[in-house]
């Protein structure tokens, strides 16, 4: 069965890149990422090439570029990207975007403070979210919330790490930062807590402050209305791209309130009972 989605899988992305006319091209495009994320470089504004890139095709650069920067890993979980009505709205797109969170990206924010350095980004940014931690595997695109609740093991308070450096910040759109993983680079993830003690997560009031000033505060339901449901179309938006989940994998349902530059200091993010993240940006 598996051998099988894979084939067809494989079958439908030859009839994609076939319609698309430009074929081997997605190869030449997902390079032009993975070479600027490997020589942490700004991303390319592909679109800038190809003007009428779709949501289709930034998806087949997005997998080939990811693919080929996990080589033999796999993810350590997913993303949900563009989750707010503003966002969608700068970056001129009318759907959320969905990518991969790299292995290495993770941080343990359960542990203790967290430093975040500002030299290992192009344009590090600061997203508020919750985690949604895996109890179990997810091989097949599932029906409805309570059989994604079937396979939550934990929720988490979440910071969100992405670098948002592309070489042309006034031509950006949404199809160039779908291709480049929705910006993937790291995350921190709190204390887990048990599925069954969590609150109700859509109306969390998290807050984020900085050197002991509030500087972001949002709301649960701030990813596109829905926690839950935004963690279902996360999770079934990536198995019809090709992908699986383990358990453990951390599910991020997109920003809480604003995404903020990454400046110096001290970080507090409080989920209220999700737990809170000490971090500092040096």
């Amino acid at each position: 069965m598996k051998a099988a989605r894979r084939t067809c899988a494989a079958f439908l992305a030859v009839l994609l890149l076939a319609a698309m006319g430009w074929g081997a091209d997605i190869q030449a495009l997902a390079e032009k990422v993975y070479s600027a994320a490997m020589e942490g470089k700004p991303f390319p504004v592909l679109t800038a090439e190809y003007p009428g890139m779709t949501v289709d095709e930034s998806y087949a650069v997005q997998t080939a570029y990811s693919k080929k920067r996990l080589g033999a890993d796999r993810p350590a979980g997913f993303k949900a990207g563009l989750t707010t009505e503003a966002t969608m709205k700068r970056f001129g797109s009318d759907t959320p975007f969905a990518a991969v969170l790299f292995p290495g990206g993770g941080l343990d924010g359960a542990a203790g403070p967290v430093e975040v350095n500002r030299a290992d980004f192009g344009n590090l940014m600061l997203e508020c979210e919750i985690g949604f931690i895996l109890g179990e595997p997810v091989k097949e695109s599932l029906k409805d919330v309570d059989a994604l609740k079937g396979k939550v093991a934990f929720l988490a308070a979440a910071i969100e790490l992405p670098d948002l450096a592309f070489t042309d910040m006034k031509q950006l759109k949404a199809a160039d930062i779908n291709a480049s993983a929705i910006s993937s680079k790291g995350f921190i993830v709190g204390k887990p807590v048990p599925l069954g003690a969590a609150p109700d997560i859509n109306e969390l009031v998290p807050v984020l402050s900085l050197d002991g000033a509030e500087v972001n505060r949002g709301r649960g339901s701030d990813a596109l209305g829905d926690q839950w449901e935004t963690a279902l179309w996360l999770v079934n938006t990536m198995i019809e791209q090709g992908w699986t989940m383990e358990k453990g994998d951390v599910l991020l349902t997109g920003a809480l309130g604003n995404m903020l530059p990454g400046k110096p200091g001290s970080y507090v993010y409080n989920a209220g009972a999700l737990g809170a993240i000490d971090f500092t940006v040096k």
